[in-house]
């Protein structure tokens, strides 16, 4: 059983001045979740999670807002942003980044200190709560997924039936989806993969087969339109999705696009409307909704930046709790399209119209709490960095100074695809490894501690923070 204590003491460089917060901290049940996943993967935790002060709680994340306080809440919040952080680096450039102190860091009798310092310019504004997170978690908290690379769990699909998408994980089955170009159905299937509690008949990190559970016809919808006078045809299939994401409503969303007919000769040829259903697994009917089209051909369709997101072609999106989120045609904004009334979208600026800087991609890890991140290029005087940022649900957006990361899985090994979709439930992260196997890993960027401060704290320009955070081993009460 661990203790964890605060101190945060910020000096005013220029007087000496010094004002001291201290705080007791709650530990979330995090820590025995990825302990948990590693062990029922058949690894040993040592490598990337002990010792916890080191690894598993070797970072630190610093926010604007209250987090809710439970053992469960252990996943990085929506509810609050993203004011700091650090891992166990030195770090002097990046504005919220600081940096470890080697020095005053290590072992207590009965414990661990771990001591953090950010100059004047580095994690400025209000600070309302501290967590602990990964040290991966501490070094990048936006993408999330930090985890080491893992051995493919193969799901058990013979050669020809390849590809199988996971969306979402209970605990106990991996539910995975899948189009057919030729047959046109598309199946939910699951894999039962346990934790810890098993079963008597279940093994830990072997071969397994898996089981469609349902399946639908999937012919969208067939669309007429005009190209250069002459009438065309396209008719379109759940084969070629550009979204197949859990929406965290009970409900999984898949999304297509499909052409639609202008009928004028300086329109673009192949424009794109967006056509979607759902799957009801919330009841376990697994019902397929009927299909729904969303169209440009309408008067809230006019604005150009929002026409030229809905049409453009292979633009990823995601789907959270009933809303869509794209990104313009000119890459400077993200839209927030709620899915039951289009015409009340709303339009988040990251970049201005004559910046440089523009959005990559949104990326492909699907959202748990609402937070969606994204890759953006930042020009230099001469060539363009990939870095990361975080949407908040309210509309707040964060750039940081931290290289683009995606997934982060084994960049060396070929056979892992790191742009497929990944699915973060319960801190277990689950991606696609050689078409026929799924990846299994954890989010880095929990909260391992809740520490909300009595009082808030203003850091400024002309003061340093030095964060003096430890955790002690004690003995049960129970």
């Amino acid at each position: 059983m661990m203790k964890g204590h605060t101190k945060i003491i910020l000096t005013n460089v220029e007087t000496g001045e010094q004002v001291v917060h201290e705080d007791d901290n709650l530990i979330t049940k995090a820590i025995d979740k990825i302990i948990n996943i590693e062990l029922a993967m058949n690894y040993a935790p040592n490598t990337h999670l002990l010792p916890i002060a080191e690894k598993a709680l070797g970072g630190i994340m610093l926010f604007d807002g209250e987090l809710t306080e439970s053992e469960d809440n252990i996943h990085f919040p929506s509810e609050a942003h993203l004011v700091g952080y650090a891992d166990r680096t030195v770090n002097t450039t990046d504005k919220y980044r600081g940096s470890y102190n080697n020095t005053e860091s290590g072992k207590t009798a009965n414990g661990y200190v771990c001591v953090w310092d950010f100059g004047t310019s580095q994690a400025n504004g209000t600070i309302r709560s501290v967590a602990r997170t990964h040290v991966h978690g501490g070094a990048c908290p936006i993408y999330n997924y930090n985890g080491p690379d893992r051995p493919a769990t193969y799901n058990g699909t013979p050669e020809q039936d390849r590809d199988w998408m996971p969306i979402r994980y209970d605990g106990t089955y991996l539910y995975m989806l899948k189009g057919n170009s030729t047959t046109h159905q598309m199946r939910l299937a699951r894999v039962k993969i346990p934790m810890l509690s098993v079963g008597v008949a279940d093994y830990s990190d072997v071969a397994r087969t898996y089981e469609v559970i349902a399946s639908w016809d999937t012919e969208v919808t067939t669309y007429s339109w005009t190209y250069y006078g002459q009438p065309r045809e396209t008719t379109v299939y759940a084969d070629d999705p550009f979204c197949y994401e859990d929406g965290h409503d009970g409900k999984i969303y898949c999304m297509f696009y499909g052409a639609y007919a202008d009928g004028e000769y300086h329109k673009p040829s192949y424009d794109y409307d967006i056509t979607y259903f759902t799957i009801n697994y919330g009841d376990e009917s697994y019902d397929k909704s009927d299909t729904v089209r969303l169209t440009s051909g309408t008067s809230y369709w006019t604005d150009k930046r929002f026409n030229d997101l809905w049409c453009a072609y292979r633009y990823r999106g995601h789907v959270y709790n009933g809303i869509l989120y794209r990104y313009s045609g000119d890459r400077k904004i993200i839209y927030k399209i709620p899915l039951n009334n289009v015409a009340s979208y709303s339009a988040i600026r990251i970049f201005s119209e004559d910046s440089a800087d523009y959005i990559g991609e949104l990326d492909y890890a699907a959202s748990h709490n609402g937070c969606i991140y994204f890759e953006t290029y930042h020009y230099t005087t001469s060539s363009y960095q990939i870095l990361c940022g975080v949407l908040y649900p309210d509309g707040v957006y964060k750039l940081l100074d931290i290289a683009y990361g995606g997934q982060n899985w084994d960049h060396g090994n070929s056979g892992i695809y790191t742009g497929m979709r990944t699915v973060d439930d319960d801190l277990t992260v689950w991606g696609v490894y050689n078409g026929a196997n799924v990846f299994r890993s954890w989010a880095a960027n929990y909260l391992g501690t809740i520490n909300n401060l009595a009082s808030p704290i203003e850091k400024t320009a002309a003061q340093t923070m030095k964060i003096v955070y430890t955790l002690t081993d004690v003995e049960s009460e129970e």
